[in-house]
């Protein structure tokens, strides 16, 4: 990336005749922090104009830095001359860029009025917001030619924007908070976040407009996959404020209709896990002025942790691990499991326990050419399942009944256990994967989403339930730093994905759901090639690489050897 930046501001050194300021760029990038209050004292944001004194190099520049989408973008508008301050109409969605570099544009055929200049504006695309509030990643560089000219009043002002809003990350960043607005999961017993962006001032009006998000439903991306308790139709009554002496925050809706019981709990799940990230307030829930809840006032995210709590890993379910083709527990003694699986009857290449830990799938050898799933109650026999293959996927459970894998790197097929027994189908991807190869696939704990490494690329999308069938859709690819190709993935928690690359600088991240943050874990003590890579309680991550098993709960921390030593080639999973 900045390679490229550098090439940009060589290229152009023989345009720097112009009487302007040589190439000049954003070099600090960070990330948007979900802070957990807000803090009215900081309701409001100040807009400056740009100082006096400011060149059309400068004045680009603190154009792209002006992110607030404060009253219709007074902030970038200040950069703007009268007219295109009331005429400029940029898009619905915002352009995120790293790398700015304003530079001197080439002098045009026909030399510029005085007191007219072009500006080149270069950098490289991050992706977008979308009018939804949520991110896509975007590639590829960005550039634009602004003409910048000088008022009466001796101040430089920009003549012709670009046609949509361009932000630094640094900025955006600085402007923007991540919150994850919470919505129903595949069966609509639990709830599962949907990540979105807003900004964090006004503070005073943060919780109205997270709620606003929710009662408009899941993101573009996620539609077909999330479910929502909330009618259509329904809205926030009045403003979603603390209320006046005891500083609950009421959330009060419009009339629900005919609604059960437990689908006003889903409600109340919603709407408290939703405002978990922008207060630390009791929610007080009511519609049209009334208690939601009859038997209930005031409300905490403890409250309704059975709503959450089947789509967390199980804290007291050890790991277990495939060694030497057989079973074993992930533990001091490394003990085989009970059965077939444990005993060496099976040839075990790679397998995954159920949430509940009851099941166990696997793929087991079958012969030097082809290779099977078997699945079936943990320490007993496991049944053999088809189609065969000449590769399967570790398995990868939708809750306890269902576990999916892909064979051949191409059919992705789910195994369901029902009255009837066992029973396969093959999932509908073709839209998720267009003919490309999958090593690796893995399934949230949700069940809502899915990620999968595709021709070495990661991908995320939605699982979506149309009419019995199940397809995977609204595939997103989420690029790599530094072009590295992934190598395999798991999930960290509900956020965020860990995965390994091919990189030796960088060859393990955590990466957003999204694509917008990837934190790379230090590189001390691992080598490549990197072999495997899963997710334990902590969240703690573990990795092999060409000689050993390590383990990190930090990208920051140094890697420790995991604790029994097993070797490299063995394949440890957690249950999910």
């Amino acid at each position: 990336m900045m390679g490229g930046r550098v090439t940009r501001c060589l290229a152009v050194l023989s345009v720097l005749l112009v009487p302007l300021t040589s190439c000049a760029s954003i070099p600090e990038e960070s990330d948007p922090v979900a802070v957990r209050e807000a803090d009215e004292r900081n309701s409001t944001t100040e807009v400056t104009p740009p100082p006096d004194n400011l060149d059309p190099l400068g004045l680009v520049r603190r154009f792209v830095d002006s992110a607030s989408p404060a009253s219709n973008h007074e902030a970038a508008r200040m950069h703007l001359d009268a007219v295109q301050a009331k005429q400029w109409s940029p898009g619905p969605d915002l352009l995120i860029v790293s790398n700015v570099d304003t530079i001197p544009a080439p002098p045009p055929p026909e030399p510029l009025p005085d007191g007219v200049q072009l500006v080149t504006v270069q950098a490289d695309k991050v992706g977008r917001l979308l009018p939804d509030s949520s991110f896509v990643p975007d590639v590829g560089e960005y550039e634009a030619t602004v003409r910048v000219e000088l008022q009466p009043d001796g101040k430089w002002r920009i003549a012709s924007p670009p046609a949509e809003m361009v932000v630094s990350r640094d900025a955006f960043s600085s402007v923007y908070r991540s919150v994850p607005i919470y919505f129903l999961d595949h069966d609509a017993t639990g709830v599962v976040p949907d990540v979105r962006y807003v900004a964090s001032q006004p503070a005073s009006t943060l919780p109205r407009r997270v709620i606003d998000l929710l009662t408009s439903g899941p993101s573009e991306g996620l539609r077909s996959a999330l479910r929502t308790a909330i009618p259509p139709g329904v809205r926030p009554r009045t403003n979603t404020s603390e209320a006046t002496g005891d500083g609950a925050l009421e959330v009060n809706l419009s009339n629900l209709g005919e609604v059960s019981d437990e689908t006003r709990w889903l409600i109340a799940a919603q709407v408290v896990f939703t405002l978990q990230k922008v207060s630390n307030a009791r929610v007080r829930l009511q519609e049209e002025g009334m208690p939601l809840l009859s038997d209930t006032q005031d409300l905490r995210p403890t409250d309704l942790t059975k709503y959450e709590i089947d789509n967390m890993p199980r804290q007291d379910l050890g790991g277990l691990a495939v060694i030497d083709e057989r079973l074993k527990r992930l533990d001091s003694r490394a003990d085989p499991v009970p059965g077939p699986a444990g005993s060496g009857e099976y040839q075990v290449l790679r397998a995954g326990q159920s949430p509940d830990g009851r099941r166990i799938a696997a793929v087991t050898r079958r012969s030097p050419e082809e290779v099977g799933l078997r699945v079936g109650p943990y320490g007993e026999a496991l049944t053999e399942l088809g189609p065969p293959g000449s590769f399967m996927s570790k398995p990868t459970w939708r809750g306890n009944d269902e576990v999916w894998t892909v064979v051949a790197g191409r059919d992705v097929i789910r195994a369901r256990h029902g009255s009837h027994g066992w029973t396969v189908e093959q999932v509908d991807s073709a839209d998720f994967t267009r003919g490309r190869p999958i090593t690796d696939l893995r399934l949230s704990r949700d069940g809502t989403r899915v990620a999968a490494v595709i021709d070495g690329q990661l991908v995320v999308g939605a699982v979506s339930d149309q009419d019995g069938a199940v397809v995977l859709d609204r595939p997103i690819p989420l690029p790599a730093p530094q072009r590295a190709q992934v190598l395999g993935l798991e999930w960290r928690d509900k956020e965020s994905l860990a995965v390994i690359t091919d990189s030796h600088s960088s060859p393990v991240y955590e990466v957003s759901v999204d694509g917008f943050r990837w934190q790379s874990y230090t590189s001390a003590n691992l080598g490549q090639p990197m072999k495997t890579i899963t997710v334990g309680p902590g969240p703690t991550v573990i990795v092999a690489d060409r000689s050993n098993i390590w383990a990190s709960a930090d990208p920051n921390d140094v890697w420790s050897l995991l604790e029994p030593r097993i070797g490299s080639s063995s394949l440890p999973f957690f249950p999910g």
